[in-house]
């Protein structure tokens, strides 16, 4: 299992519950519990940022910058 420290950070007061997040998991880590988004599978999370990119309110962050 993935350290938490390198998940997404899903800010709920900034969250409207679109699920465009959850959509475009590639991964399918993310999932919407009551009408929320959550990290559903963290194993599954691979840091792609396209939950981070996509975001309409900038609710989902992540923690860190990828460097290769």
């Amino acid at each position: 299992m993935k350290n938490s420290e390198f998940l997404p950070v899903i800010d709920a007061g900034k969250c409207i519950g679109c699920g465009l997040c959850v959509k475009l998991c590639p991964t399918q880590a993310l999932a919407l519990v009551d009408d929320r988004p959550s990290i559903a599978n963290p194993a599954a999370c691979d840091y792609h940022g396209l939950c981070q990119d996509m975001c309409p309110t900038g609710a989902v962050s992540l923690t860190f910058e990828l460097v290769w």
